[in-house]
């Protein structure tokens, strides 16, 4: 049943997010047209005017895609799961976490997928106007063989899990991004009244204690002697097995936040659920 959650849940983002990723392609195109076209002007006048607010407007669409993407987050969460459609949610034999996990992988993909539509972007801008860059291919092909020999030298598997590990990462940065906003709209929603201020507040409160949480259990490790045994372990260690250790460690961590807020958003949805 996850599987038709996350193709269900694909369809109803997509329906949002597709659009604004369309708009934003095609504004990158022309705002590389649009500086083309201001390099041409010999006579700046309304033209000037004209590529400059298209310039501007890509610069918003920019904006407005990463901004529908966490938009599209958190209201297909509070829609679905503690609006008016929860009654219907909750009634598919399907289990809390399984209507978690779709939302949060679904909400995660959408933010990989804006910042890797911003980057496009840049990509298509610069392409409209590649021919008007002056560029030394000699010296662009001495810098890629250095660094290609840098990184056989380093090693190539090591540079694919690097790759790997940080694609990991990135998807668990933008799942405990999602579980911050999720809890709170757990917590503010089992109120009667004001949920929707209340889980504004929350969401304060979690990452205000999050922030204290942080150092705390770095005092905790630090005096469990934990970190003084990683700092020996790392000094023994190669240097593409150290970077891979501290890839884990960072994984680890977001785990742990991960874990932190997920249980209680769990409990609160299966427990101490408020439908309107």
């Amino acid at each position: 049943m996850l599987g038709k959650l996350i193709k269900h849940e694909f369809k109803g983002s997509g329906r949002t997010m597709v659009p604004f990723i369309l708009m934003c392609l095609g504004l990158s195109v022309l705002a590389g047209l649009s500086i083309r076209g201001m390099e041409n002007l010999q006579d700046y006048g309304w033209f000037t005017v004209l590529f400059g607010i298209v310039i501007f407007l890509f610069v918003v669409g920019l904006m407005a895609v990463c901004i529908m993407a966490l938009v599209v987050c958190i209201e297909r969460f509070r829609k679905n799961l503690l609006g008016d459609e929860g009654y219907l949610m909750f009634t598919l034999p399907v289990s809390v976490d399984e209507h978690i996990f779709a939302k949060l992988i679904v909400s995660s993909v959408w933010f990989v997928v804006t910042w890797l539509v911003c980057m496009l972007a840049f990509v298509l801008m610069l392409l409209c106007n590649v021919d008007m860059i002056e560029v030394n291919w000699s010296e662009i092909g001495y810098v890629l063989n250095e660094v290609w020999g840098r990184l056989v030298d380093f090693g190539l598997l090591h540079i694919i899990a690097y790759i790997l590990e940080l694609l990991v990462l990135i998807f668990a940065a933008c799942c405990v991004t999602c579980m911050q906003f999720y809890s709170a709209m757990a917590i503010g929603y089992s109120f009667s009244n004001h949920k929707l201020l209340l889980s504004v507040v929350f969401f304060f409160v979690i990452n205000v204690a999050l922030s204290i949480l942080q150092p705390l259990l770095l005092s905790i490790t630090g005096n469990a002697g934990v970190i003084d045994f990683m700092i020996e372990s790392v000094e023994n260690m190669s240097a593409p097995v150290t970077v891979h250790m501290i890839l884990l460690g960072t994984f680890l961590y977001m785990l742990i936040l991960f874990v932190i807020l997920y249980f209680p958003t769990r409990l609160l949805l299966k427990h101490k659920l408020n439908l309107p």
